[in-house]
C-alpha cells in the first residue's frame, strides 16, 4: 500500500463511514417503501447483527461478570438510541433529525453532572448556550419557538441523543467491559425495543427477491460504517476526528436536497451551525480515546 494512501487511511474511513451514516436515511426508506416498515426493519437489520454477535459473547460469557448493570444500561439507552434515531429518519426531515441529534452532547454535560459530579465549566456552558439557540432556530424556523412545533418525529430524534447521552455515562462508569460485548448488549436492545412498535404497523411484505438487500444492509452497511469509525477514530487525535465527524450531516444535507426535494432555509441552516458549534465545542473538552456503542461511535465526554 501506498505510504501516502496508508497515512490518509483513517481520514478516509471515517469519512466513508460518515457519510454511510449521513445517507442511511435513504436504504431505510427503500425498504420501507419495499413492504418492509420502520419497526419491522429496524427488527430484522439489528437481529441479523444481534445473533451471531449474542453468540461471541455467550462463549465468552465469563467476561461480563460484574458488567450487569451496564449491560442493562446499554441495552435500555443504547437500544433506543438506535431504534428512535432510524423511526425518526424514515419519515421526517432529514437534517432536522440530524441536527436534533447532535444536541446529544449537550445532554450529556448535564448527565455527567448529574450522576458523574463532572463540572459543567464555560465551554460546557457555552455549548449548552449555542445548541439550545440552535434547536430553537431549527424547530421554529425563527418563528418563535413552542412545545407545540415538535413533532413525533422531532421528539424521537431529540430523546434519541438523550439515550445516548445517558449510554456514554454508563460506559464511562464501566470501561473495563470490552467493546464487542458492549455491541451485543446494544443491538440485542434494538431488537427488544423495537418489538412493541412492531405492532402498530403493517405485517412486512417484503419480496423474497429483496432478503439479499437486507442482509447485505445489516451486515456491511450497519456493521461497516461503525468499524469504518471506529477504525478512523482510534487512529487519529480528537481535535481532527471531532472536525469530521459532521460531515455526516452535510452529507445528509446534501442528499435529502437532491433526493428528496428537502432544502433548508437561511434560519434553519444558522440553526444548524449553531448545533455544530456546540457539538464540536463539548467533543473537544475531553482529549481521551474514543468509545463505541453499537453502531454509533462516541468520545468520552461527547458526541462523535
Amino acid at each position: 500500500m501506498p505510504h501516502i494512501i496508508k497515512q490518509n487511511l483513517p481520514i478516509m474511513a471515517l469519512l466513508l463511514g460518515s457519510s454511510l451514516w449521513g445517507v442511511l436515511w435513504l436504504p431505510l426508506r427503500y425498504f420501507n417503501v419495499a413492504g418492509l416498515h420502520g419497526a419491522w426493519l429496524i427488527l430484522a437489520i439489528y437481529l441479523l447483527l444481534a445473533l451471531p454477535a449474542g453468540w461471541w459473547s455467550w462463549k465468552r460469557r465469563g467476561e461480563l461478570r460484574g458488567h450487569h448493570w451496564t449491560l442493562i444500561g446499554l441495552l435500555v439507552f443504547g437500544g433506543w438510541t438506535n431504534v428512535a434515531f432510524m423511526l425518526a429518519l424514515v419519515h421526517g426531515e432529514v437534517v432536522r433529525i440530524l441536527l436534533l441529534f447532535y444536541l446529544s452532547p449537550v445532554w450529556a454535560i448535564f448527565a455527567a453532572r448529574i450522576f458523574l459530579r463532572e463540572a459543567v465549566g464555560w465551554r460546557g456552558a457555552l455549548a449548552a448556550a449555542l445548541a439550545v439557540g440552535g434547536s430553537a432556530l431549527v424547530v421554529s424556523h425563527g418563528q418563535g419557538f413552542s412545545v407545540s412545533d415538535l413533532s413525533t418525529n422531532d421528539l424521537l430524534s431529540i430523546s434519541s441523543g438523550f439515550a445516548f447521552a445517558l449510554s456514554n455515562v454508563v460506559l464511562r462508569a464501566d470501561e473495563a467491559l470490552g467493546d464487542m460485548h458492549r455491541a451485543t448488549s446494544v443491538w440485542w436492545g434494538c431488537v427488544l425495543l423495537a418489538l412493541p412498535f412492531v405492532w402498530f404497523q403493517p405485517w412486512p411484505s417484503l419480496s423474497p427477491m429483496q432478503y439479499p438487500y437486507l442482509l447485505g444492509f445489516s451486515w456491511l452497511w450497519i456493521a461497516g460504517a461503525t468499524l469504518a469509525i471506529q477504525y478512523g477514530v482510534a487512529r487519529m487525535p480528537v481535535s481532527v476526528s471531532a472536525v469530521i465527524m459532521p460531515f455526516e450531516v452535510i452529507v445528509g444535507a446534501l442528499s435529502a436536497w437532491c433526493l428528496a426535494g428537502e432544502k433548508p432555509g437561511l434560519l434553519e441552516v444558522l440553526g444548524g451551525v449553531l448545533i455544530l458549534s456546540a457539538a464540536l465545542l463539548q467533543i473537544t473538552r475531553s482529549q481521551q480515546h474514543p468509545v463505541s456503542l453499537g453502531g454509533v461511535d462516541m468520545e468520552k465526554g461527547g458526541l462523535q
